[in-house]
């Protein structure tokens, strides 16, 4: 209930403050030039429908069954191709306290109604799997 009350919140703060900005008039383009309101190409309402923020990614619940087994701290982002390799878990511990950091494939986390974040992994394999150590990126 309280993220849910979270993030309306944050849709609400952001529309104002969206609403709250005016973009600057343009200058025309020169000719042969393409415009700077021509849309960016490749994005389109399909593809955007079927996307989500990195942002409200983070904190998200992962859950084995019934089980919340992990949650999501932050995705790992290829450089070369702009593909998610993994999301970082936080496994273990109770209330924050003694919890790791787990790097898991992303292929290893599926997304079901609701968004819903579940996994076939389970706590004790999270348990015993490699700390994630941030230090390790570029």
């Amino acid at each position: 209930m309280r993220t849910t009350a979270a993030g309306i919140f944050v849709v609400l703060c952001g529309v104002s403050l969206a609403q709250a900005q005016t973009a600057p008039a343009a200058a025309p383009a020169a000719p042969g030039q393409p415009s700077a309101l021509a849309p960016v190409g490749g994005l389109d309402d399909t593809v955007l429908g079927g996307s989500a923020r990195a942002s409200k990614l983070m904190g998200s619940k992962v859950y084995k069954g019934d089980t919340a087994i992990g949650q999501i701290e932050d995705v790992l982002v290829t450089l070369d191709h702009a593909t998610v390799t993994a999301v970082i878990l936080s496994v273990g511990g109770f209330l924050g306290i003694g919890n790791k950091l787990v790097a898991v494939p992303v292929t290893q986390i599926r997304v079901g109604s609701e968004a819903k974040f579940t996994t076939d992994l389970t706590r004790d394999q999270l348990a015993a799997a490699p700390a994630f150590d941030f230090a390790a990126l570029k």
